[in-house]
């Protein structure tokens, strides 16, 4: 395998491992409420859209000669109180993530232990708080393989629960709600601002961060179809929540380890983002970084007790909304400011306009 295969490799497991977090567990009960092909659809664009974004965040780490976390490239483009702003939102969107997985994977530890779901979040914080202070490098050699086993594991879910598949439970939702969906399909996809990371692994090759873009996005795609299909096609209306939680027996086991490591894996890479994004914006040391960024979404938890749902869909449809319209702002500004662009995004300025219609249409149905 040469350096470049390698690289592009790292480079797709890092942002497979960011996407596929604890948002494609709540998909199949989200499509309940949207009906299936309605939910099939916004998967679609929403998968389209994210590429973009991805192209974006491509753009503007390639034409920025300082490294900066995306909210840093807000601040160069679009001046310091639109910085702040943008940070701001930023570590929300990863406070939310981190939430999410927190409350999900301490869930499932609970559910097979028998203890406490409180003592299992702090014990599962804690021993996951080492990898955020250890950093990129831990992980990134890990990410190929738990995306590997998550693979695997999604094609024995696929086998063994064919005998209870039944396309007619596909067709027998109704549409009662489509902002939830919308907002956790969102928050699903979303991974574009670790864009910033795969510059470093492939060494800012143009080519390699493109083709990670497609590739990154294309293969979440359709692991998350196929897993809801699947889990639809089997449970119908009747899918948890949390959807591995309708499994039982060693099926089970098989569905909730998918969950565990996928979430695992994105709660780890959300917090290096946020920690990197204090420690590369606004020159925080790393030890108080680390601190803030481990702390944060652990006292939100347990003060608030959030359902894990909830999480998923203001965390996509606000935050994450609202963090693309500001990045395809400074999409357009950044344009006009530099010299040289060593990669532009097709579509002219048309492409981020439609992109922050998209999301911002998303923010204001949910808001009102």
């Amino acid at each position: 395998m040469n350096a470049k295969t390698r690289m592009l490799l790292s480079a797709v497991a890092t942002l497979v491992g960011t996407v596929v977090g604890a948002g494609f567990l709540g998909i199949p009960k989200a499509l309940t409420m949207s009906g299936f092909l309605p939910g099939l659809l916004m998967m679609m664009a929403v998968a389209v859209v994210m590429i973009i974004m991805s192209l974006f965040a491509t753009e503007l780490s390639l034409n920025t000669k300082k490294v900066h976390q995306m909210p840093g490239m807000v601040s160069k483009y679009l001046g310091k109180k639109i910085g702040v702003i943008a940070s701001i939102v930023f570590a929300l969107i990863s406070v939310g993530a981190m939430m999410a997985y927190l409350i999900g994977c301490s869930d499932i530890i609970s559910h097979y232990t028998g203890i406490n779901q409180l003592y299992c979040m702090i014990a599962y914080f804690l021993i996951l708080s080492f990898f955020v202070f250890k950093g990129l490098r831990l992980i990134e050699k890990a990410e190929l393989y738990l995306g590997i086993g998550m693979i695997i594991f999604l094609l024995i879910l696929v086998a063994s629960l064919s005998g209870n598949f039944n396309i007619n439970k596909l067709l027998i939702f109704e549409i009662t709600n489509l902002i939830i969906p919308f907002g956790v399909i969102i928050f699903s996809f979303g991974g574009y601002n670790v864009m910033t990371e795969v510059e470093e692994i492939t060494n800012g090759s143009k080519d390699l961060m493109i083709k990670t873009s497609f590739i990154g996005t294309l293969i979440p795609f359709v692991f998350f179809l196929s897993f809801a299909v699947i889990m639809l096609g089997s449970f119908g209306g009747s899918v948890a929540d949390i959807a591995t939680e309708s499994l039982t027996g060693w099926v089970g086991v098989i569905g909730n380890t998918i969950a565990f490591l996928a979430m695992t894996s994105s709660y780890i890479i959300s917090g290096l983002l946020m920690r990197d994004m204090f420690i590369d914006d606004h020159g925080m040391k790393p030890t108080m970084s680390s601190l803030i960024t481990m702390i944060t979404p652990l006292l939100i938890v347990l003060l608030a007790s959030p359902t894990f749902i909830d999480t998923l869909a203001f965390t996509g449809a606000v935050l994450a909304g609202l963090f693309a319209v500001i990045l395809s702002a400074t999409v357009i500004v950044h344009r006009r400011k530099i010299r040289k662009a060593y990669f532009t995004t097709p579509g002219g300025i048309i492409t981020p306009i439609l992109t922050s219609l998209f999301f911002l249409a998303g923010v204001i149905i949910i808001l009102t």
